[in-house]
């Protein structure tokens, strides 16, 4: 038993998959449109259908796999599709919307709507068509308000219709809109200058992009009838990540030095992004920084501003070749000077080709644009995820989004500023990392310089590093969390069974660190989680609360690289 992804590029049903790999849904196949008309609802019990354009036959065969038991979702239904769906199609809304849950509750979400962008549809339902999951709306009318997600019973199943491109509303978020990628600000094009706009800022206090992709796979587990595993996001029992790096800029070794003192001191550890022309950190400095700490490269693009595309991503690769000769490894995360950007892909299908693995340039803010300060203020993205072109090609290069930068966040007498003080920004930050280890379970990614650390950002590092240790929250560098990360992601269950109220697969991936854990729903159609056996023999397991549900926790081991783990409910 799996869910079916059905497949026809160009189509997202890769950047699903993703989404899916990301929330730990590994149980998956994907389908092509030549295996519907025969698909059984008992193997493949939920199909996921990215928005495409279909042909009658197709839309035939996916309303009866519903009608034989099966549960469509389908995003931007047509025709047949549609119908099935009991909606009538009255015509494109125009972004931004809301999206109000109304029916089953999203994890992390208390009450709060999401934003949606991309393509959205107006249909009126048919009488008696289905029950209301959400609604669309635009934030700046009361009047309009039209069906999001709809769930229709259709013979023995039912179809899941979604008024808007989910998938390509996430990746939007987070990676911006490609129609607007040389917008600079300050004479600088930055990543978090190519932001979409959402309307009002009423949502950056949520990772509204992350929830909303989690709310697909909550909703795509609550049709399938079994326990679904889920692969846990964060490493060992953790409830939330703080991702730590500074840029060196220029900085004294000596404050570098004393940055990496009072964070290995606080047992975290961090990352230090290093351009490589200019710098006073030599390959010597740099094998002692890498004792407890972690080095990437920091490439400055700024002496090419208003450059043509081309010149400033060659420029790119020039300076990651260069850092590589400098130093002698291959780096693993980059991040640019001033978050310079060039282009859309272009700098990440540079990064793909010369191997780095995680790209840290996005910062959830819209950048002297505004002054919302929410950490999630314009992008709602926290999680990595792997680039997507807009025709669904993925890129093998994670996207990790960053929260906080010290000069933006804490300088004083600088305009550009929110000019927190240390007082402050203990109260935000216990916010933060409350929310996140309770509701959001997300990383919390931030940007301290060295140089900023010795002259004004000191205090606040300090209270972040104090706020973590409150909360038995691990403080990560970037490259550490993407070695995690890489492992995590190889991880797919094979098999999975229900019979006689015993969950059963089998999955398989790279050999566990000890940081993995799946998680196990505590209880199933009326029936409480009695036993856990891992390779024959019982397991333990913690019950512990994720986006409001009761998991067990199992652990594997270090060294373990597959897993046949049981579980019997009664």
């Amino acid at each position: 038993m799996k869910i079916g992804i059905l497949t026809r590029p160009p189509d997202l049903s890769d950047y699903v998959a993703e989404i899916f790999t990301t929330w730990g849904l590994a149980a998956f196949d994907r389908i092509s449109q030549d295996q519907v008309e025969a698909l059984d609802p008992a193997s493949t019990p939920v199909l996921v259908c990215p928005a495409a354009e279909r042909d009658e036959q197709t839309q035939e065969f996916l309303v009866g796999y519903a009608r034989r038991g099966g549960t469509v979702v389908t995003f931007l239904p047509q025709d047949i599709l549609a119908s099935a769906a009991g909606l009538v199609y009255q015509g494109a809304m125009a972004a931004p919307l809301r999206l109000r849950p109304a029916r089953y509750p999203a994890g992390g979400v208390s009450g709060e709507d999401f934003p949606v962008v991309g393509e959205a549809g107006h249909y009126i339902e048919e009488p008696d068509a289905g029950v209301g999951i959400a609604y669309l709306y635009r934030p700046d009318a009361y009047e309009g308000e039209s069906v999001g997600i709809v769930e229709t019973p259709c013979g023995e199943g039912r179809i899941l219709a979604f008024a808007f491109d989910l998938p390509e509303c996430v990746f939007t978020f987070r990676q911006g809109d490609p129609r607007q990628v040389e917008r600079a600000v300050g004479g600088n094009v930055r990543a978090d200058a190519i932001g979409i706009d959402l309307g009002p800022a009423d949502c950056g206090l949520i990772p509204f992009a992350d929830l909303l992709a989690r709310w697909l796979v909550e909703l795509v587990c609550r049709f399938v009838p079994a326990p679904v595993p889920l692969l846990w996001h964060l490493p060992g029992e953790a409830t939330a990540i703080v991702l730590y790096s500074g840029d060196e800029d220029g900085a004294e070794i000596s404050a570098t030095e004393q940055e990496f003192r009072e964070v290995t001191a606080a047992g975290a550890r961090m990352n230090l992004y290093i351009i490589p022309i200019g710098t006073d950190s030599t390959a010597a400095d740099v094998r002692r920084y890498q004792e407890h700490h972690d080095v990437g490269p920091h490439p400055n693009l700024r002496a090419l501003d208003g450059r043509p595309i081309a010149e400033r991503v060659a420029e790119f690769e020039r300076q990651i070749r260069l850092f590589e000769e400098m130093y002698g490894f291959r780096p693993t995360s980059v991040r640019n000077h001033c978050l310079a950007w060039a282009g859309y892909m272009e700098l990440v299908e540079v990064q793909a080709r010369l191997g780095i693995r995680m790209d840290a340039n996005y910062l959830c803010s819209a950048y002297m644009r505004d002054r919302c300060s929410s950490p999630y203020h314009l992008r709602g993205a926290a999680m990595p995820m792997r680039f997507c072109h807009p025709d669904g090609r993925l890129i093998d290069v994670l996207q990790q989004h960053t929260h906080l930068s010290d000069d933006v966040w804490f300088q004083e007498n600088a305009p550009k500023s929110f000019h927190f003080s240390p007082e402050m920004y203990a109260a935000l930050a216990g916010r933060i990392l409350d929310d996140s280890a309770t509701r959001f379970h997300v990383p919390y990614g931030v940007i301290l310089h060295p140089g900023n650390w010795v002259r004004f950002s000191r205090m606040h590092g300090l209270v972040l590093l104090e706020e973590a240790v409150k909360r038995n929250v691990p403080v990560w560098s970037y490259d550490q969390w993407c070695e995690f990360w890489l492992l995590r992601d190889r991880w797919r269950v094979a098999l999975l069974s229900w019979q006689d109220h015993t969950l059963q697969f089998t999955a398989a991936g790279a050999p566990d660190d000890g940081n993995l854990r799946w998680l196990l729903p505590a209880a199933f159609d009326g029936r409480t989680l009695d036993e856990v056996r891992v390779n024959g023999g019982p397991a333990p397991y913690t019950i512990v609360t994720r986006y409001g549900q009761d998991f067990a926790q199992v652990a594997l081991g270090d060294g373990i690289d597959g897993c046949d783990i049981s579980a019997v409910y009664s």
